[in-house]
């Protein structure tokens, strides 16, 4: 009987370097950066570069711009309304922040503890106020806020107490909107936060126990220290979003400019007194606020964690 020789190494199909299957499927890539960068060109530089062309003209949507160089940012400077507007968004921005923060680290911290089908139970339940229409929240916040027939004052007089005017006073209504931004991103913040907990090894919780640390010690030499970079997203991002927020403040405005923001303002700027030259000089004031802002926090933070 004749045998038949199996096939020789040499039969075997030629192995593919990754160059040749890159220079195969660069058309796939080229592709795929060609829209993403035409994306980014379309959404951000083309509107950014119009912005600063706009900031050193003067410009009514009827007449020709007016090249007036930096009279906007001059102007800027001794804008009353500007400095007002820029010290309620600081100040709406450093609470709401600080509030939202210590908020979201109690919630991840007591989440933490539980079996991880609790905690996701709970985490989407949290997490309904981000998915729900900005102004579904708002009604529902304004209902609340109500002078007569409000939930929030209805609690008040239960228990004897006068009924505060809330939304419609010019001291309390930032911190209204404040409460209700809290109410609307702590779900999201807990979950970054809880994702960096559940990160952090046993075996070192286990090693400072048996070295008699209570649990205030654990969290605050172990556990805090190892979820910094986490801590330091969530601050950057609720820097940005915060400055950069828009819905509340047009839709449940207190009295007078008391919640008026620099992102109301640029709005309020272009689009009702159509000054959309110094609404564009306000923007990139804002945005160098907001990049100066950024590059603080992540200088400040700016650390290796490695465990």
């Amino acid at each position: 009987m004749a045998v038949t020789a199996g096939p020789s190494p040499t039969d075997a199909a030629p192995v593919r370097s990754p160059r040749a299957w890159l220079s195969q499927y660069s058309w796939l890539g080229m592709g795929f950066a060609f829209s993403l960068s035409l994306f980014y060109l379309i959404m951000f530089v083309i509107p950014f570069g119009t912005a600063i062309w706009l900031s050193f003209n003067n410009w009514d949507y009827i007449q020709k711009p007016v090249f007036v160089n930096t009279r906007n940012f001059e102007k800027l400077l001794g804008d009353p309304g500007f400095w007002k507007a820029l010290r309620t968004t600081v100040s709406f921005s450093v609470v709401e922040i600080f509030v939202a923060l210590s908020l979201a680290l109690l919630l991840a911290l007591a989440l933490s503890h539980l079996r991880p089908v609790y905690q996701y139970t709970l985490l989407a339940v949290y997490n309904l106020p981000v998915i729900m229409p900005g102004i579904v929240s708002v009604l529902l916040w304004k209902w609340l806020y109500r002078t007569n027939g409000g939930a929030f004052n209805a609690i008040l007089e239960s228990f004897g107490l006068p009924s505060q005017p809330f939304s419609k006073s010019p001291d309390q209504a930032l911190w209204c909107i404040t409460l209700m931004v809290v109410w609307i991103f702590l779900g999201n913040s807990s979950i970054v936060l809880l994702a960096a907990i559940n990160e952090v090894p046993d075996s070192l919780l286990e090693a400072a126990q048996l070295d008699g640390a209570s649990a205030w010690k654990r969290f605050t030499a172990v556990t805090l220290p190892l979820i910094q970079p986490a801590m330091a997203y969530q601050v950057v991002t609720s820097i940005i979003g915060t400055m950069q927020l828009f819905e509340p403040f047009q839709l449940m405005p207190g009295p007078g400019h008391s919640t008026r923001t620099l992102s109301l303002y640029t709005y309020q700027l272009g689009f009702e007194v159509l000054n959309l030259g110094y609404g564009a000089a306000v923007s990139i004031a804002m945005f160098v606020i907001l990049l100066s802002a950024t590059l603080f926090e992540l200088q400040r933070r700016r650390k290796s964690w490695d465990y």
